[in-house]
């Protein structure tokens, strides 16, 4: 499986949709928040015991390149954690998510289409590479 991963770096969201869908380790999703991989592994647990979403339709255990193999979630529970956590790197994904949800509507509306059929993940895949910049 070919996946991709989210990094933070000085005030940039990186991501590059042609690399494959986003699916990250718990570690991965600790090093893009800034928060430990307790934090993360606690707030996954709490999504899982709350019905949030499912574990069966958002995790897979998968080999990764360097031959261990590891639990990857997908974007819908990266963005859960990141609303959960108060950090200044989960400000950061915030705001790049909300950028990308305006200008996505943006689009949307200047072509005419309804988007109430449309599929979200298509989103993440139709641009090449995303940076945003933000300031404080």
């Amino acid at each position: 499986m070919k996946r991709q991963v989210i990094t933070i770096q000085e005030d940039m969201v990186i991501y590059a949709p042609h690399h494959g869908e986003v699916w990250m380790t718990v570690w991965e999703i600790a090093e893009l928040l800034n928060v430990t991989g307790t934090a993360v592994k606690n707030t996954i647990k709490r999504i899982w015991k709350q019905s949030v979403l499912k574990d069966f339709q958002h995790s897979q255990y998968v080999k990764l390149e360097n031959g261990y193999s590891a639990h990857v979630y997908d974007m819908e529970v990266i963005i859960d954690i990141a609303l959960q956590m108060d950090t200044y790197q989960a400000l950061l994904f915030r705001r790049w998510l909300v950028e990308k949800i305006g200008n996505r509507k943006e689009c949307q509306a200047t072509s005419g289409k309804q988007g109430a059929n449309d599929d979200y993940r298509d989103e993440w895949n139709d641009a090449e590479r995303y940076q945003l910049s933000i300031t404080p």
